[in-house]
């Protein structure tokens, strides 16, 4: 989930729990933030409601619950509200990101009850970008070109690998970091793409990679542990994410470039935290656990 502070926009959006009743059954609401307004309630179509992106123009996207046991896609925009996307004919769907031109991308349970990545827009409606011969795929990010990144199963499921998927090409797979699987999670305006990829068949440890279009596959290392994984890139390729410390915990937001490698972005005072998305302005959200046991808190 799968990313969301865009350039020129100092806003970003997550979830929001807003207790209703009982402490032990919220209602969790997405939210968008700005520095002029603060955090304001994006609201829902059904039940919960989680936002995962959002683009210069405000444009939040995500998923809301529907039914029972079920998600739907959603598009909200600051005139019309929340826009159920609608499925790719199953019962579920969710949206992971969004560029400039409104294009959105996730993914949905398909009629025979396959997951696929697909691109919504306002024109034709939800698309399915099909997989790379497995049976399920998802939709991560898209730039502003339309390139999109994520992940799909190939030929038997025995492997998930990341893609770029363009309208010409179609999806294309980006290759691993060792034993066969990659995740893809983040695309910048040049269709460089970061994600992880387990270096064993065990699938751990995982580590965060960056492919840039024309060159093989590159890890970034660890702050020290065995695992990291890169969630977020902008134009001038920083990189952000999480990497563990020590073997598998504790975890911490990382910040990468090419001249000063992985640098520790340290907690608000507790023992985890992750960065999930970097703009053009050198900006980082993500979360942080504060010192009090139990307490998450969103940061920019």
């Amino acid at each position: 989930m799968k990313r969301w502070l865009r350039a020129g926009l100092a806003a970003f959006v997550i979830m929001l729990a807003i207790g209703q009743g009982v402490a032990q059954n919220p209602v969790n609401h997405a939210f968008i933030w700005s520095a002029a307004d603060g955090m304001s309630d994006l609201g829902s179509l059904g039940g919960s409601s989680y936002a995962y992106s959002v683009n210069n123009a405000g444009q939040v996207v995500g998923c809301y619950e529907f039914g029972t046991g079920n998600l739907h896609a959603f598009l909200w925009t600051a005139a019309g509200g929340m826009l159920d996307l609608g499925t790719l004919g199953g019962s579920s769907s969710a949206a992971s990101g969004i560029n400039a031109h409104g294009q959105v991308v996730g993914w949905s349970v398909t009629a025979a009850g396959d997951a696929h990545a697909f691109l919504w827009t306002a024109a034709t409606g939800m698309q399915d970008l099909g997989t790379l011969g497995g049976s399920s795929s998802d939709g991560a990010a898209i730039n502003d070109q339309g390139e999109i990144t994520g992940t799909s199963a190939k030929t038997r499921d025995v492997h998930v690998l990341a893609y770029r998927h363009t309208s010409t090409q179609g999806m294309l797979p980006l290759g691993s970091l060792g034993y066969g699987d990659s995740n893809g999670y983040a695309i910048n305006a040049s269709g460089t793409i970061v994600g992880a990829s387990p270096l064993n068949s065990a699938l751990r440890p995982k580590r965060a990679f960056l492919r840039r279009k024309g060159f093989p596959i590159t890890e970034l290392g660890t702050l020290g542990g065995d695992n990291s994984a890169a969630l977020g890139i902008n134009q001038s390729e920083q990189v952000v994410g999480w990497s563990s410390l020590v073997r598998v915990s504790p975890i911490h937001a990382f910040l990468w470039t090419r001249d000063a490698g992985m640098q520790d972005l340290g907690t608000l005072g507790g023992r985890n935290s992750a960065a999930q998305s970097i703009n053009t302005a050198g900006q980082i959200v993500g979360f942080s656990d504060m010192s009090a046991p139990g307490v998450t808190h969103a940061v920019l």
